[in-house]
């Protein structure tokens, strides 16, 4: 390049002392071309502005032309054909309707960086951007940055995603909340975009920060404003909670995104992190422990000039918020009638309660993932899973004891029992799938002592470690009284020698009892000796 002490020197040799180029060329040691450019650019700019040309045409950088390119030292063939890969998968996704979930350029070069390939992120964005040449440029928007008090304003917004749930594709609403003074963000899955999720998310997000911001902000979304020609309303949802918690709301304008710019970056950003790279969860509460520890992982983020100092806002975030006043009853409650088959209909999807409530009306509590059941006196009766699979039937054998015991003939076809426990249905099939009414009469004493499913595979477990062959309900029943009770303590004073022989007398009788018991053993059946 030309400096400027070189470019005076020839202006100077020409205009004051008249030099020829040729002249020039030799004095300054430059080609000759090159010093009739610069008088000709100096002439024509000096014919247009005068002095200001002269002033301009020595202020003027140089501006060369480059062919060579540099080598793709970091670009190499792997790294392209990691790149093409995500390229594709992201073309595959776009076809099933994932388009949400496509890798953006940075997820591709955060997986590049995780992988073990040293480039940066400008190259990852040059070679995708020679892939894709036709892309149209929108114009750009100017937006005013705002300035946010810690504690203040959250902003809430839905995203859309799909996920595979044991193999299954389920697409699932996730509810997104950024705190707009240190961006920290959180998020939760639901199945749907209805009134429960709204309320349930507002109470899991409160009770992890253990904090109420003063403000939130919402768009037009259907289960947070009602639309009127007189202007906007918040829902009976909004005001319950409004009302509980103690914090203001403001709507946003229609399609002004921008209003709201912090959590619509967020929903993307979020979704972007946890749900492109990985799809697959065995089930939903696995997804959300991934969503929850993504989440995590971004509110501790720091390094960066956007996120050095974001720890310490989020604390003046949450040390600002209104008093946390606890949880809020989230749920809906509605009556329904116990049908002949000793089951409720909510949403489509049937429900087992006990059969002693067979034309009865029950209250129900409806929440996003399960169902609470009540009698007339308030006593809760029932409990179970919720459905979203309309036409279901959903049975807790525990129900139809009485009905079964009275018709034990319909137990062994019943749907009760194919939906217990694989374990219960192999302990069924195996010891008692000739004598259901055992096998009756043992849920039935579980029931009514307390013993669950668990406790009764433990006492199996017992019996089988005994080496019992056979397994029946009076072995099962022993062990269960048994499993749980403590060993009995004696002072020295009542161990005297009396009381050892009636021990050791005890304990070859129970060995004996043991024995016949597990069938491996035999005894005097006329006498028993203590």
């Amino acid at each position: 390049m030309i400096k400027m002490d070189k470019k005076e020197q020839i202006l100077h040799y020409y205009r004051v002392d008249g030099l020829s180029l040729r002249e020039i060329s030799r004095r300054v040691g430059l080609n000759r071309k090159t010093v009739t450019r610069y008088v000709r650019e100096f002439e024509k700019m000096s014919l247009q502005d005068g002095e200001d040309g002269i002033e301009r045409c020595l202020q003027q950088k140089t501006a060369y032309s480059s062919c060579r390119k540099s080598e793709r030292i970091r670009l190499t063939d792997a790294v392209c054909s990691e790149i093409d890969y995500w390229l594709e998968e992201n073309a595959r996704r776009r076809l099933k309707r994932l388009h949400k979930q496509c890798l953006k350029r940075q997820d591709i070069h955060r997986v590049l960086i995780e992988k073990g390939y040293d480039i940066s992120y400008s190259s990852v964005c040059k070679y995708i951007q020679r892939r894709n040449e036709a892309k149209t440029r929108k114009p750009k928007e100017a937006f005013i940055k705002q300035y946010y008090e810690p504690g203040q304003e959250c902003e809430f917004d839905w995203g859309e995603v799909k996920l595979y749930i044991d193999g299954k594709l389920t697409t699932f609403t996730m509810a997104v909340f950024a705190l707009c003074h240190s961006e920290g963000r959180w998020a939760y899955l639901f199945r749907h975009q209805d009134n429960l999720a709204f309320m349930e998310s507002h109470r899991n997000f409160f009770h992890e920060v253990h904090g109420v911001p003063h403000t939130m902000v919402y768009d037009n979304m259907k289960v947070a404003v009602i639309l009127k020609p007189d202007g906007k309303q918040p829902t009976d949802s909004l005001t319950r909670m409004c009302t509980f918690y103690g914090f203001n709301f403001r709507f946003c304008n229609a399609r002004a995104g921008w209003e709201k710019g912090h959590v619509e970056r967020s929903v993307d950003y979020v979704r972007g992190r946890a749900f492109t790279t990985r799809i697959n969860f065995d089930s939903v509460e696995a997804a959300q422990q991934w969503l929850s520890r993504i989440c995590e992982g971004i509110n501790r983020k720091t390094g960066s000039v956007a996120t050095g100092k974001k720890p310490e806002a989020l604390r003046r975030d949450i040390d600002a918020m209104l008093h946390f006043p606890g949880d809020f009853g989230c749920f809906d409650m509605m009556t329904c009638s116990v049908d002949k088959q000793s089951t409720i209909c909510v949403k489509g999807c049937h429900y087992s309660v006990p059969d002693s409530l067979v034309g009865q009306t029950v209250a129900v509590q409806v929440y996003s993932e399960k169902l609470q059941i009540y009698d007339t006196e308030h006593k809760k009766v029932a409990g179970h899973e919720r459905s979203y699979d309309k036409g279901s039937w959903h049975f807790d054998i525990n129900h139809h004891l009485d009905t079964l015991i009275r018709k034990p003939g319909a137990l062994k076809g019943s749907v009760a029992l194919k939906q217990m426990p694989q374990k219960m249905q192999d302990l069924f099939r195996v010891h008692y799938a000739d004598n259901g009414k055992d096998f009756l009469a043992l849920l039935k004493y579980c029931q009514q002592n307390g013993h669950g499913y668990d406790d009764i595979l433990k006492a199996v477990k017992i019996i089988r470690m005994r080496g019992a062959r056979h397994i029946n309900t009076d072995q099962i029943k022993v062990a269960l009284e048994t499993m749980n009770a403590g060993p009995l303590t004696f002072s020295e004073e009542q161990r005297t020698e009396a009381f050892l022989e009636i021990e050791m007398g005890s304990e070859d009788v129970l060995s004996q009892l043991d024995a016949v018991m597990c069938g491996n053993g035999s005894y005097n059946a006329g006498r028993i000796d203590i």
